[in-house]
């Protein structure tokens, strides 16, 4: 299915005005072209009028009424002179019969105004003729002067093409200034648009009204409504998630003591039914994995974006936070005979210190339980090599193991929630990585799953934004 066209304000304005824009172009053109080619036409026919005078001069009208020429071959050869038409003339009598000139020229027929002008056709080309009629005691003389409208065409021409080219730059000179204007007019927009755009999922704060346009207030109201709800919401999941947390530890860690209690008074009493004791055993063992998911299920619940508020990140340092949860994990390591090492490089970032504690120990608590007794699991903090100076460009926080790896057709799908690579050996609930995964995205970074140093085991590296020198 094809994606609809995004939805522009300042393309919609710009395609709305441009049709109407364009109709006054054209009714334009018509209007300036119509109101000047009847000047220019009538430049021209005084033209042609001053040329009957020129060859009215050279007539002589005797007293019958006769009419001689007495133009010269100069004369007529100044008449006719004309780079871009043909001129043409003839005079006739009072009864109409020819004097001089080019026979069968047209006669422009009589009118209101003498001269009187028309259009016609002489020798297979179009021509104006102005005609000019004098009344004698013999009768009416007709003395026509005519050319090709090729001057009048060329002329018409140029003027159309000046009046199109003026009111088209006129046109794109309009749509640039109505583009400047929309796009200045939308600023707020856009202002607001980056306002919203530069949030993360955990501020619900109330967007700045000060500078939205009142066309526009309503909607940021409804926004404002609606981050009101969310935040509520979100505080109310929060108070649910601490209370349930309580509610579900507590009990829970009061019965694994209550069977450690029973697993050691059996053994002080030399229990004699070994039955009796691997059921008090898989019973205590079921209680700390229910306690383990349980555990798990709530920090996953609590990475939720709509579960973090703002005034839960603040700046920390990873070393210190890399210290203290592999000091949490030492013991484990040790019973297990596993060399738990730190690499740790101070680099601060802005983040959740619960949920980043809670990233690592899922990291270190799979690493433990993978890697074989006399492995290795090695915890790295620091600036990414290549991303800048410490403090500034990516941190890294990385865990490294030797133990049998991730297939690579299967490290896609480690991080879905409840997934268990087939045939693993280790008991477990598939969440680990999930929670990893989430609490990385609440916090903007990248996890990549990788194989550890010389392709043996696991490594697990998170990236995210180190805070700049100086920065709060």
């Amino acid at each position: 299915m094809v994606a609809a066209r995004a939805f522009s304000v300042r393309r919609r304005l710009l395609l709305l005005l441009s049709a109407p824009l364009g109709l006054l172009l054209a009714a334009g053109v018509l209007i300036d072209y119509y109101s000047t080619a009847s000047p220019l036409h009538a430049a021209y026919d005084q033209v042609l009028a001053s040329s009957i005078v020129a060859v009215a001069a050279h007539l002589n009208i005797g007293v019958d009424g006769r009419v001689k020429s007495e133009l010269s071959d100069q004369a007529i050869a100044v008449l006719r002179a004309d780079n871009h038409d043909e001129i043409y003339y003839l005079v006739l009598g009072a009864d109409g019969e020819f004097v001089v000139g080019d026979a069968g020229l047209p006669v422009a027929p009589p009118g209101r105004d003498n001269p009187s002008f028309a259009d016609a056709e002489f020798r297979d080309a179009p021509v104006r003729v102005a005609t000019y009629r004098l009344t004698n005691a013999s009768g009416v003389i007709a003395i026509s002067v005519a050319e090709t409208t090729n001057k009048r065409r060329e002329a018409l021409h140029s003027m159309l093409s000046f009046i199109v080219a003026s009111d088209l730059a006129q046109l794109l000179g309009t749509l640039l200034l109505v583009w400047v204007g929309v796009r200045a007019g939308l600023r707020p927009l856009l202002a607001l648009r980056d306002q919203i755009a530069r949030r993360s999922a955990r501020d619900l704060a109330a967007l700045d009204e000060s500078q939205v346009p009142g066309e526009v207030r309503p909607l940021t109201r409804a926004l404002n409504r609606l981050f009101a709800t969310v935040a509520e919401a979100a505080n109310a999941q929060h108070r649910f998630l601490a209370n349930a947390a309580h509610q579900l530890r507590t009990p829970l860690a009061g019965l694994q003591a209550q069977l450690e209690l029973l697993s050691n008074d059996l053994h002080e009493q030399g229990a004699s039914d070994p039955a009796l004791r691997e059921r008090v055993a898989r019973l205590h063992a079921g209680m700390q994995r229910l306690g383990h998911t349980a555990n798990q299920l709530l920090a996953l619940a609590r990475a939720e974006p709509a579960a973090n508020l703002p005034g839960d990140f603040r700046e920390l340092d990873l070393a210190d936070l890399a210290k203290d949860v592999v000091a949490a994990h030492f013991d484990r390591a040790l019973a297990a005979r596993i060399d738990l090492g730190l690499d740790a490089e101070s680099v601060r970032v802005q983040a959740s210190d619960w949920l980043l504690r809670e990233l690592l120990a899922n990291l270190i608590d799979n690493a433990l339980a993978y890697t074989q007794a006399g492995g290795n699991v090695t915890v790295r903090c620091g600036v990414e090599r290549g991303s800048g100076k410490a403090g500034s460009g990516l941190a890294v926080l990385e865990v490294e193991d030797d133990g049998p790896g991730i297939p690579e057709n299967e490290r896609a799908r480690v991080f879905e929630r409840f997934y268990r690579i087939a045939g693993g050996e280790r008991e477990g609930n598939g969440l680990g990585l999930a929670i990893v995964e989430e609490i990385a995205r609440a916090h903007g970074a990248t996890v990549e799953l990788t194989a550890g140093a010389g392709g043996r085991g696991t490594c697990v590296r998170v990236r995210l934004a180190a805070t700049p020198p100086g920065y709060g």
